[in-house]
């Protein structure tokens, strides 16, 4: 037998009052003199040391009724291994959130204990798993593991959450809900299900997502905020750029300031800096300012930002200028490099280095014995000799341009495309100049020309240009562009995994306008970006994208760490850590800069309740204590237990049929002394 407050069960010990009141009974002190009493003797009292009970039963049922009263008050149950399998348990998935923002001083600290704690007060019979979250959900204790081992739950958990810890990604709470909705297996389908969030919830999560589901109706979300003593915090990012940064041009930072902020004071300076190079200024509460970094005179790699005590986002790594080296060869006589009026005289002038490419141009009549990256033949037809070379150079991937210069050009177009019909003639003397009438823009060797601002030929006059014939509807050849009198102009072929280009004009004076127009330097670098050498500047990356690399070649890649990963062709590698990141490609050398997501450093918190705006059921208000003491659900488990028994009831039937029979029985007592005096 058990008690639901067994403190009542000291009011039995009031059955003593009326034995005690019936012991120490007196007679009536008053004395008032009858006429009628002059003739009767007086009787002596009974010493109270010798009195004794008269009515045993009347005294039974009295303090029967005492002791009924004070049972029922107590609310008693039967505790039974039958009754505790029947309270109801819950399935509760442990969310932690491990994105950067939780490095902030002691969360991720808070974040394990309060999941150790939960886990630790979860019954035996629930079920219980963990996961950890940034951009993606990552399990450490899943249902099943805790259906087939509950006893280890407890040391398991606290084991995995130790070896883990916050990483540097940003924080995509909406995607981790919907992944997480999904661990509930059918294990848990008779269970009381919920999520036991534990996070920052800092404003710059995401919830977006969260609008294209349906929240699961028996699923609840219980928000367990972590704050910390202040939210004040500056943040440091790269500004958006669509310029080409050389060398020396100035780095441009977004700096941000918290809302309600009581820091102003900032200091911006590279690495290892002198203290003359550094930004030192104020920027206001709420406030975000783009501005120029500090000259860099010892070429550092990363900026530093101080004056707030939460350094997570402080810092930004820029890789430094690291040109790639495209390897082109111009199929002709080097001599012609200085001749106005040869092809080789504007290539050259053209392809000036960048901030991203260095190309390096040779010219010679031969193949050089290391193939090129890129192969320009203009004035000249390969001979039978060199045409095995060519044609061994596109099927590996080369990219080669060919100016038609001479009907002999045919037969080297056959050799290398299969295309037995090709043949190649003079346009007509008399004509005074040929135009562009129809441009494949969106063609990737065409690329540039997407640009309206580039799209405009109506300035671009060809002199001289041959007719290429008989390329068939379905052969390999593809027309790009044709003149005004519907003859192609720009022809190209996939040969294997390599690319031709056929040009019916040379960009030569002699030819036409193209090298002294403004469509000649795009119109090389768009075959450059083509063939794998992409002009634009490297993009911005943050933790979680993947690197840049090449699908055909394996890599070697080194994190900031220190740690190396062979990859090979085809393979990814997703970046985890902020810093620069070495990328080794067979004899080429990359240096990638991964920074910390902009998104991470709005740290101000969100309240809980903007979940349920995005549509997330959130626990109930007697549902709020997360993992409640084992005290207090064993004293729940007593509540719903007696609560069910109703064993209170049937003692206040038993307390009211004792108070029937105790009238009864007062009452005939009473009749019965009354009528014994009478006699």
């Amino acid at each position: 037998m058990n008690w639901l407050f067994p403190l009542y069960l000291a009011g039995a010990a009031a059955i003593i009052a009326p034995i005690l009141l019936h012991l120490r009974r007196r007679p009536p002190q008053d004395r008032v003199e009858f006429s009628s009493l002059l003739f009767l003797d007086a009787q002596t009292p009974v010493p109270v040391s010798k009195r004794r009970l008269e009515n045993w039963l009347l005294l039974l049922l009295r303090c029967l009724a005492l002791i009924l009263l004070a049972l029922m008050f107590a609310r008693p149950f039967l505790r039974s291994e039958s009754a505790a399998s029947t309270s109801p348990d819950r399935a509760t998935l442990i969310l932690i959130d491990g994105s950067a923002s939780m490095r902030r001083e002691d969360l991720w600290k808070r974040a394990a204990a309060e999941a150790n704690r939960a886990a630790r007060d979860s019954k035996i019979t629930d079920r219980v798993a963990v996961a950890v979250f940034d951009r993606k959900l990552m399990p450490l204790w899943s249902f099943e593991e805790d259906r087939t081992t509950a006893a280890s739950r407890v040391a398991e958990i606290a084991t995995r959450l130790g070896s883990a810890s916050p990483s540097w990604s940003g924080t995509l709470l909406d995607r981790a809900l919907i992944d997480a909705i999904a661990l509930f297996d059918s294990s848990t389908a008779s269970l009381k299900k919920r999520i036991l969030l534990i996070s920052d919830l800092q404003e710059g999560t995401h919830l977006d997502a969260l609008r294209s589901i349906a929240w699961p109706s028996d699923l609840s979300l219980q928000v367990q905020r972590l704050d910390v003593a202040t939210v004040d915090n500056f943040s440091v990012a790269l500004a958006a750029s669509e310029e080409d940064r050389s060398a020396d041009a100035p780095v441009r930072i977004r700096l941000s300031n918290t809302r309600d902020s009581q820091l102003r004071d900032f200091k911006l300076a590279w690495q290892d800096a002198p203290q003359s190079d550094s930004i030192s200024a104020q920027i206001p509460p709420g406030a975000s300012r783009i501005l120029s970094a500090p000259p860099n005179s010892t070429r550092a790699t990363s900026l530093t930002l101080s004056g707030d005590k939460h350094d997570f986002d402080n810092r930004v790594f820029i890789a430094p200028p690291q040109p790639r080296t495209v390897r082109i060869h111009f199929l002709g006589d080097d001599a012609t490099r200085q001749q106005a009026s040869s092809p080789l005289y504007y290539l050259a002038r053209a392809l000036q280095p960048t901030a991203t490419l260095a190309p390096q141009l040779a010219a010679s009549p031969v193949l050089p014995a290391q193939s090129p990256d890129i192969l320009f033949v203009s004035g000249v037809t390969p001979g039978a000799e060199t045409q095995p070379r060519i044609r061994d150079f596109l099927r590996r991937g080369g990219f080669l341009v060919h100016v038609v210069t001479s009907p002999a050009d045919a037969g080297f177009i056959q050799a290398i495309t299969g295309a037995a019909s090709i043949a190649i003639t003079a346009g007509k003397e008399d004509e005074d100049y040929r135009m562009l009438a129809e441009v494949k823009t969106g063609h990737p060797l065409l690329k540039p020309f997407a640009d309206p601002k580039l799209r405009d030929f109506t300035k671009l006059r060809f002199w001289k240009h041959r007719v290429i014939q008989g390329m068939g509807a379905s052969g390999p050849l593809e027309t790009l562009a044709t003149f005004d009198n519907g003859q192609p102009a720009i022809v190209s072929a996939r040969i294997d995994k390599g690319t031709l280009i056929l040009l019916a004009s040379g960009w030569h004076p002699g030819d036409s306008q193209l090298a002294l127009s403004t469509k000649f330097v795009p119109l090389l670098y768009g075959w450059l970006a083509a063939a794998g050498f992409s002009h634009d500047p490297a993009a911005t990356l943050f933790v979680g994208d993947d690197l840049p690399l090449d699908a055909a070649q394996s890599h070697v890649v080194t994190s900031p760490d220190g740690a190396t990963q062979t990859l090979k062709p085809g393979e990814v590698f997703i970046a985890t850590q902020v810093g620069l990141h070495q990328v080794q490609a067979g004899v080429n050398r990359q240096i990638i800069a991964v920074n910390l997501p902009p998104d991470e450093g709005r740290v101000l918190p969100l309240e809980p309740q903007k979940l349920a705006d995005y549509g997330v059921k959130l626990a109930a208000a007697a549902d709020t204590d997360a993992a409640p003491s084992a005290a207090e659900q064993q004293r729940l488990s007593a509540v719903e237990t007696e609560q069910r028994q109703h064993g209170w009831w049937w003692i206040l039937v038993a307390l009211l049929a004792v108070l029937l029979l105790e009238t009864a029985l007062a009452g005939r007592s009473r009749h019965s002394a009354a009528a014994a005096q009478t006699a």
